[in-house]
């Protein structure tokens, strides 16, 4: 069920979301730090506030073809690195666990910049049990961490804890639900083609993926899409964030569809956090999907 990742690539946007230092464009490491400035230590005080109250969202998603109600809960972004610590990912992982889930989406960024936090992140992930599974697919962290070598290390650590990765795959759950994985589209190969390859017509899906930009390819899918790695803009001060970090994507936290496709989007702001340890107006989130027969 695993695939191993292909070479990473690298793309160029507006503002870089990784944090390589070297690059001549702006990373979104230093815009976030440079933001942190603007808004002030008063801002400061209240950010760090909203770094560890996590929230629990909840949705009711009916699904086509779905014999049974499945309760679903995505755990994204963790970003463990010296500002995401240990116990914040034990904290969330009994979060994750007090909503008595059938099945855990984990939607990738499990590192920010090195793959040795991996083993302090599973040893807490390791305590996440679900009737129907526990899935992953990898974030661009995870592809760039290492100096752009991380995937397959943080890919066999999921493994060891027994989290199949899907990598432009699919996989049929025993209730009949499946579950499709796309690549990331930042440093991955996504393959919306070959991930759906084996999904029956009008098969109970939900798909995964890290960044929402895939929803581009998604959409033309009838299934919900839950991505993640916006981190709702972490920093998120209308009419000033907008003009320092280009997100790349029109999607950045919620639920969104796109003209007359058939398909849904839910963006995740995830957990952790990058560069600094900040969020303004985007609380770490757990989403919570309460998936019922359409």
């Amino acid at each position: 069920m695993d695939a191993a990742p292909q070479a990473p690539r690298k793309a160029l946007v507006a503002c870089q979301l990784d944090d390589d230092p070297s690059s001549e464009w702006i990373t979104r490491r230093d815009a976030i730090t440079r933001l942190a400035a603007v808004v002030g230590t008063a801002a400061l005080g209240e950010g760090l506030g909203e770094v560890s109250s996590m929230q629990v969202t909840r949705h009711r998603v009916p699904v086509r073809g779905l014999t049974a109600p499945i309760r679903a809960v995505q755990i994204s972004d963790l970003h463990r690195s010296w500002c995401v610590s240990q116990q914040f990912v034990a904290q969330a992982v009994d979060m994750a666990m007090a909503q008595m889930p059938a099945l855990i989406l984990l939607t990738g960024d499990f590192v920010t910049r090195s793959s040795r936090y991996m083993p302090s992140c599973t040893q807490e992930l390791s305590r996440l049990h679900a009737p129907l599974g526990i899935y992953a697919v990898l974030g661009n962290h995870d592809y760039v961490c290492d100096d752009h070598t991380g995937a397959p290390v943080i890919q066999r650590h999921l493994r060891d804890i027994g989290v199949p990765v899907l990598t432009n795959t699919s996989t049929r759950l025993q209730n009949g639900l499946w579950l499709v994985g796309a690549d990331d589209s930042r440093e991955g190969w996504p393959d919306d083609v070959a991930a759906f390859e084996k999904v029956p017509a009008n098969a109970p899906v939900i798909a995964m993926t890290h960044n929402p930009t895939y929803f581009r390819k998604m959409r033309d899918h009838a299934c919900l899409t839950i991505t993640g790695h916006t981190h709702g803009r972490q920093i998120n001060i209308p009419g000033l964030t907008q003009l320092i970090i280009h997100s790349g994507t029109p999607w950045i936290a919620g639920w969104y569809r796109s003209g007359l496709s058939p398909g849904r989007l839910y963006v995740c702001r995830g957990l952790g956090v990058i560069g600094i340890p900040l969020r303004i107006n985007a609380p770490p989130e757990i989403a919570v999907f309460d998936l019922t027969p359409a």
